[in-house]
């Protein structure tokens, strides 16, 4: 395989990454407030934002209110750099488009993108003394952080055993880094996992299918966008919903063109749909095309967290709030 010496060098470096992290020559601390990291050992696929807008508002519950659960990320395709507090005022180009939803999801929750982990958090709790948690949506290989709690995704359709790492693979870190986490959810599952106090499993759902979505009676005719990991398995979900004529599938984060916009509307007009279907995260980076979209219906589908045995996930949760690391 002409990958495999590739892959070969990026374990070896990854692997003397850790151990000088491990050993102390690279340095990692704790920041000064709790965190709580989720990330992925896959290269995404794995739903980190669901999963991070559905923890959240678990927290949230916990912590008196929003505005003590806050959210760092670092903001993926930006087109600014250092500390920025997410607005849903400006454009999502600033931020990164996963970010953006987010605040919208989540309006009353302190939302900020930053490279360096450690500085951001140092940020949040300067200009946000009332901030107890901070979660980072994408934090497992940012090693200069120590977490307080720490969460992996693994994807159940991609069992780890079969996969090896980036190119020869999907893997974006080493398969032994997973017992280092305190918390195991395998996403995208279609059974509960049952096995220790500490793994779950939880699938994506689809939300807003209901027949007030519809335009017409029986299946709507739609064109179908979608722009992110898995646009496959987003594409097979509007099926037994919609009648979906054309599909168009784009790489995770695209950022569309005007012509992409321009045919979908011909598309719409020439094959007399009834409208257009997308994800909420690709729904972002459409919003700066709304002139253009003009009386063509878009219809927003919402993918969200259905978490398999919440009982076992609120103790968990509740395990960890009432811990020292929250006693300040």
């Amino acid at each position: 395989m002409i990958l495999s010496p590739i892959t070969a060098l990026h374990g070896l470096v990854l692997i003397i990454r850790h151990a000088l992290f491990d050993i102390g020559l690279l340095k990692s601390q704790y920041a000064d407030i709790p965190t709580l990291v989720i990330g992925n050992i896959h290269a995404g696929g794995t739903g980190k934002t669901p999963h991070a807008s559905s923890l959240l508002s678990i927290f949230a519950k916990r912590l008196g209110g929003a505005e003590n659960v806050a959210l760092l990320s670092r903001g993926y395709g930006r087109k600014s750099q250092g500390f920025r507090w997410v607005s849903e005022n400006d454009d999502w180009q600033e931020f990164g488009d996963e970010p953006f939803l987010l605040k919208q999801l989540h309006p009353e929750h302190p939302i900020a993108v930053s490279e360096n982990r450690l500085k951001g958090v140092e940020r949040i709790k300067k200009e946000m003394p009332n901030v107890k948690l901070v979660i980072l949506d994408d934090g497992l290989q940012h090693r200069a952080l120590i977490p307080h709690k720490s969460i992996v995704l693994l994807d159940s359709n991609r069992p780890i055993k079969t996969e090896a790492l980036i190119p020869g693979g999907s893997l974006r870190d080493l398969k032994y880094r997973i017992k280092k986490f305190d918390a195991v959810v395998y996403s995208r599952s279609s059974d509960n996992i049952k096995s220790g106090t500490s793994i779950f499993s939880s699938e994506m759902i689809t939300t807003g299918l209901d027949t007030q979505s519809q335009i017409n009676s029986g299946k709507s005719r739609v064109l179908a966008i979608s722009g992110i990991t898995d646009n496959e398995r987003f594409m097979e979900s509007l099926d037994l919903k919609w009648d979906v004529v054309r599909r168009h599938s784009y790489s995770d984060h695209y950022e569309f063109k005007q012509e992409d916009i321009e045919t979908w509307a011909d598309y719409v007009k020439s094959d007399d749909l009834d409208g257009i279907v997308t994800t909420a995260k690709d729904a972002v980076r459409l919003k700066q095309f709304s002139e253009t979209l003009k009386g063509t219906k878009v219809i927003i589908i919402p993918i969200e967290v259905k978490w398999h045995n919440e009982i076992a996930l609120n103790a968990l949760v509740d395990e960890w709030v009432e811990s020292t690391i929250f006693a300040k």
